[in-house]
């Protein structure tokens, strides 16, 4: 039998001055150098060891220790006399163990990396009372005990002055004191800012319902996202990572507002102004914390406002930069109220924002506007500058997007 002449569509490269009775295919052109990332991955692909992996993993410990202790300072000290008398006393102390149990860990695990904290000890060395109390509340969940002079040099750490050039960590070892009182929310915040770009956050909030459909369910959630790799949450009583995701709504009114307890935290008349102006008429969910960025971040609610309450507040960092990193990766948006995103490069203050607006990603700009509108704040078109503004948001969100396309769960 004559052998099979090749059809021209079943082989590629096929060169008819060739024999028409042998087909011919030439081997396929070079592949192109593939392109690799700074962190060492391919584009769209995690490399073997993830991306601030080991960080990740000390921050998740330093976190769920620290909320250990403030559980235990709470059940230990707060009573109905604490609140009856505004005493504040059992957050101090809180305060300064979580700290001091955060700022070891790190240190020991990434010694050149300085720290910017909440707190300093001077406090405790005037008052030697408290300063045991601390300490013993600390070695209760510590795995090798610390000395007095040790735990005040751990909390101290906490005194770096932040900016634009290298990494440190920022920290808020009890966000949220007057819901921690009440028994109520409270939140351990850990971020990892590496040349003014938050690149990783873990958020603990010990009394945060898993499910919040189900106050009396199980209680203790964490949130963690790295830059890049997407947001998740996870219970404390499990290691299993849950891949979150803002709600998708189209319109504003189809969502709810999170908004702050206290008023002094942020503007709520104005809120309510907002609020109407967008139509929106559910009941908002109400919380002390950053763990107000984590229930935006997994959908219960899709709008956060953090108001100015005067013209020349600054907002700390440590009360938002992990919090704004695990609403981006989970497909949100967060900037302050003029739309321009959050500069994490300027010291232990956000002063060149006011105020913080974060959203799912659909209605971001129809809030933004009624914030606007509200607060009187100029829209892009009506103020020198404010173009430029809206490029550089626009340019952080394209980055995301593109990040987030190439994003895998840890």
């Amino acid at each position: 039998m004559p052998p099979r002449r090749a059809r021209p569509s079943e082989t590629k490269y096929y060169d008819p001055s060739d024999s028409e009775d042998i087909p011919f295919a030439p081997p396929p052109p070079p592949k192109k150098p593939r392109k690799v990332n700074p962190d060492g991955r391919k584009p769209g692909r995690r490399p073997k060891v993830p991306y601030l992996d080991a960080e990740m993993k000390v921050a998740i410990k330093a976190v769920l220790k620290a909320s250990e202790l403030c559980q235990s300072v709470f059940k230990a000290l707060v009573t109905e006399e604490t609140l009856t008398k505004k005493d504040k006393s059992p957050v101090t102390v809180a305060d300064f163990g979580a700290q001091a149990i955060v700022n070891a860990l790190l240190s020991s695990s990434f010694p050149e990396d300085p720290i910017v904290g909440e707190e300093d000890s001077k406090d405790l060395h005037a008052d030697h009372s408290m300063r045991d109390r601390v300490l013993e509340l600390v070695n209760s969940v510590q795995e090798s005990p610390m000395t007095a002079d040790q735990m005040t040099k751990f909390i101290d750490l906490g005194n770096y002055a932040g900016g634009a050039e290298g990494r440190f960590w920022t920290l808020d070892p009890i966000d949220g004191t007057k819901g921690f009182l009440r028994g109520e929310q409270f939140a351990v915040c850990l971020a990892l800012v590496n040349n003014g770009k938050v690149e990783l956050g873990v958020i603990g909030c010990p009394n945060l319902p898993v499910d919040l459909s189900k106050p009396e369910g199980e209680r203790g959630c964490l949130f963690i996202a790295t830059r890049g790799y997407g947001a998740f949450t996870r219970s404390f009583a499990s290691e299993t990572l849950t891949k979150i995701k803002t709600t998708n709504v189209k319109n504003a009114n189809e969502t709810v507002f999170c908004e702050s307890v206290e008023a002094g935290h942020t503007s709520q008349s104005e809120s309510a102004q907002i609020a109407q102006m967008l139509h929106i008429s559910g009941d908002s969910v109400r919380m002390d914390s950053q763990c107000k960025y984590g229930v935006v971040a997994r959908g219960d609610a899709g709008i956060y406002l953090r108001l100015p309450v005067s013209d020349t507040y600054e907002e700390k960092i440590w009360d938002h930069a992990g919090g704004m990193l695990i609403v981006q990766e989970a497909g949100g948006i967060v900037t302050d109220i003029d739309g321009k995103p959050l500069d994490f490069s300027v010291g232990r203050t956000l002063k060149s924002n006011k105020g913080v607006v974060a959203t799912s990603k659909a209605i971001h700009e129809e809030v933004l506007n009624a914030v606007r509108t509200v607060l009187k704040r100029p829209f892009p078109s009506e103020s020198g500058g404010s173009e430029e503004d809206e490029d550089e948001a626009e340019d952080a969100e394209d980055a995301e997007e593109a990040e987030e396309s190439g994003s895998q769960s840890v």
